[in-house]
C-alpha cells in the first residue's frame, strides 16, 4: 500500500515549509531549471534572457515578496498548441518570475509527494516516464493480464475541481501560505487576447507546479484500483487497466467511472479490448506480444497555433491598484 508514514506525516504537518521555498539556494536552483526548460515570455513580455540580465535583483525581489507574504502572480498568457488528434490544447504561459516561484515550490514539494504517489503513476515524475509505463504494460501481459480497459479522462486539465484539489493538498501541506500560493495560481487570471478570465476550475497546463497538482488529484484513482487489486498503468489522464478476464475488465471500467464521478470527472474515450485485438497507449501499438512504435512518428514540437494580442500590463496594474484587487 502507501509508503506514506503517518509519524512522518504528523511531523511534516507541524512545520512551516515556506522558508525553504524562499531559500537563496533553492531560488537559484529553480531559476536554473526554468532557464533549462526555455519557454516563451509571459504576459509581461519579459524573456528568460531579459530576466537573467538582472538575475540577482529579480531573485532578491522574489525572496522579499515571499518573506513579506506580498507575492501575487501575474495573469497567465493563454496560447493554443496542436494535439496529436488534430484538436487544439490550451497552454498557459506564466511569466518567467512566476515560473521561478512555482519551480521553487515544486523543488520542496516533489520529494514529499513522491512518498505519497503510487508506482502506477508514470506521468511527469522523476525516475519514470512513458517508456517505463509501456514496459510495465508489457510485464503484465507476460503475467497473464490479457484484457485491457483503455481509457482517458475527458478534458481533465480543464475540469479539475479547485475545492477538491485544495482539500487534498491540505491533507499533506499544513503551511497556510503555501496553500494560499497554490490557490492564487489556480485562480490566476487568464488573458486570451480579448479578455481576462478568472478560471472557476482546472489546472493551467504549462505551469511548473501543474504536474504535481494533477498527480495529487488523480492519486485517489490509483488508490481505488489498488484496493480492489486491479493493475493500472497511468500517465497523467491517460491510463490502462489490465485484467485476466473480460468480466473483470467490465467491473474495472465501472469502478473507474464511479471513482471519477466522485472527483467530478468523466471518461472520454474508453474501450474494453485485449492484447489479441490490439490497442494504442501513449503512442505505442500493442498487438499480441508485439509492441510497435510508428516509424513515421514526428518529433513533438510545441508549435503555437494561436498567440493572443498583448495585454497592456501597465494599464492592468494601475487598474488593479485603483480597484484594490490584490488577490
Amino acid at each position: 500500500m502507501k509508503k506514506w508514514n503517518q509519524q512522518y506525516h504528523d511531523k511534516f504537518k507541524a512545520f512551516a515549509l515556506i522558508h525553504k521555498v524562499w531559500d537563496q539556494k533553492n531560488l537559484e536552483k529553480a531559476w536554473k531549471r526554468v532557464k533549462a526548460n526555455k519557454g516563451s515570455a509571459g504576459i509581461d513580455n519579459i524573456t528568460i534572457e531579459q530576466f537573467e540580465q538582472n538575475l540577482p535583483q529579480n531573485l532578491a525581489e522574489i525572496q522579499r515578496l515571499l518573506k513579506e507574504k506580498r507575492y501575487e502572480p501575474s495573469p497567465v498568457l493563454r496560447v493554443m498548441i496542436p494535439k496529436d488528434n488534430g484538436k487544439m490544447r490550451k497552454l498557459g504561459i506564466p511569466t518567467v518570475r512566476d515560473r521561478v516561484v512555482q519551480q521553487a515550490l515544486k523543488n520542496i514539494l516533489e520529494p514529499i509527494f513522491e512518498g505519497i504517489f503510487l508506482s502506477q503513476s508514470h506521468g511527469y515524475r522523476p525516475n519514470t516516464n512513458a517508456h517505463a509505463a509501456v514496459k510495465k504494460g508489457e510485464a503484465y501481459l507476460e503475467k497473464g493480464y490479457h484484457w485491457v480497459v483503455d481509457a482517458d479522462i475527458d478534458a481533465f486539465f480543464d475540469s479539475v475541481d479547485h475545492t477538491l484539489l485544495l482539500a487534498k493538498l491540505k491533507k499533506y501541506v499544513s503551511d497556510p501560505y503555501i496553500q494560499k500560493l497554490i490557490e492564487l495560481w489556480l485562480k490566476a487570471e487568464v488573458w486570451d487576447g480579448k479578455s481576462l478570465i478568472v478560471p472557476q476550475k482546472g489546472i493551467p497546463q504549462g505551469s511548473p507546479i501543474s504536474p504535481i497538482l494533477a498527480n495529487l488529484f488523480l492519486d485517489e484513482l490509483d488508490e481505488a484500483f489498488l484496493r480492489k487489486g486491479y493493475k493500472i498503468v497511468r500517465y497523467a489522464d491517460d491510463f490502462i487497466i489490465l485484467c485476466k478476464k473480460p468480466d473483470e475488465a467490465m467491473n474495472a471500467r465501472q469502478l473507474s467511472k464511479q471513482t471519477l464521478e466522485k472527483l467530478h470527472l468523466q471518461l472520454d474515450e474508453e474501450q474494453i479490448t485485449s492484447f489479441e485485438q490490439g490497442f494504442k497507449f501513449l503512442g505505442v501499438v500493442f498487438v499480441r506480444s508485439m509492441i510497435m512504435v510508428p516509424f513515421d512518428r514526428p518529433k513533438k514540437e510545441r508549435k503555437i497555433l494561436f498567440y493572443p494580442d498583448t495585454l497592456n500590463i501597465d494599464d492592468y496594474l494601475m487598474n488593479k491598484r485603483k480597484t484594490g484587487n490584490h488577490g
